[in-house]
């Protein structure tokens, strides 16, 4: 009798443990179909999703150990990434590591569309060193975070993420996967995330100095559990499906004491 518990209670947790294992990958197949773009900077600038939405380099844009591998390293003095052309989106998520090095108090760009057309987004500090989210045109068209990217962050490592729906007239900022921020809307219009610049603007004057990992660009409000898996993993983990490596461990665990079992 004892024996027949112990079995069943072992076969529970290989059924708990498999359909972990594949909801963790049917979560992963949503947010790679989702990526509209990610660039993980492992020394180039290519989009690691299907899409082929590969960056140029800008300036003297080089490549240093980063958040995961490498990321690329800025100067504040005219470098960055050169993103193609993106159709427009009513709900987006973008999301990125970063470490501010300097230029701390003056305008520094995260992304920048080209111009400043209907619909533009500007993703940048501000001079006040506030995180700030523009869409030309909605009103309002500046929202900024409590969080300050000041002195005091210098040098620091922070996963961003900006969550923008026009259906629901939000945009919802989250630092290192905690919600920080939110913002509303009295009217809004669809986002328009390319051609743009990583860590410049066409427009000149707002070059970000430090390094930056990790991006990546999604036609969805990714939930709250998405942005802190973003916060943990690398965006090749996390696209890849590959988060469930401890699920499969203890499930191979699992089986060698069932097989043992007298």
């Amino acid at each position: 009798m004892l024996k027949r518990l112990i079995l069943g209670a072992i076969f529970a947790l290989c059924f708990i443990l498999i359909s972990a294992q594949i909801i963790g990958f049917a979560e992963a197949q949503g947010l790679k179909d989702s990526a509209v773009a990610a660039w993980s900077f492992e020394g180039n600038f290519k989009d690691i999703t299907d899409n082929g939405n590969d960056g140029k380099k800008l300036g003297e844009t080089t490549f240093v150990a980063g958040k995961f591998g490498k990321a690329i390293s800025l100067s504040g003095k005219g470098d960055g990434v050169i993103t193609p052309k993106l159709a427009s989106m009513n709900e987006v998520t973008v999301v990125h590591w970063s470490k501010c090095t300097g230029r701390i108090g003056a305008w520094r760009a995260w992304i920048n569309v080209d111009g400043w057309q209907k619909g533009a987004v500007h993703h940048q500090l501000y001079p006040s060193n506030q995180i700030g989210w523009s869409i030309h045109t909605n009103t309002p068209t500046d929202v900024q975070t409590k969080l300050l990217i000041d002195d005091k962050q210098k040098n620091k490592w922070n996963h961003i993420a900006i969550v923008y729906s026009a259906s629901q007239k939000t945009v919802k900022f989250y630092i290192n996967g905690e919600l920080n921020s939110e913002g509303k809307y009295t009217s809004v219009g669809p986002a328009i995330l390319g051609p743009a610049r990583i860590g410049s603007w066409d427009g000149g004057g707002r070059d970000y100095q430090g390094e930056i990992d990790e991006f990546a660009i999604f036609n969805t409000t990714l939930s709250a559990t998405h942005i802190k898996s973003l916060a943990t993993k690398s965006l090749s983990t996390v696209l890849s499906g590959d988060t469930s490596v401890e699920a499969t461990g203890k499930l191979t665990t699992v089986w060698a004491k069932i097989r043992a079992y007298p």
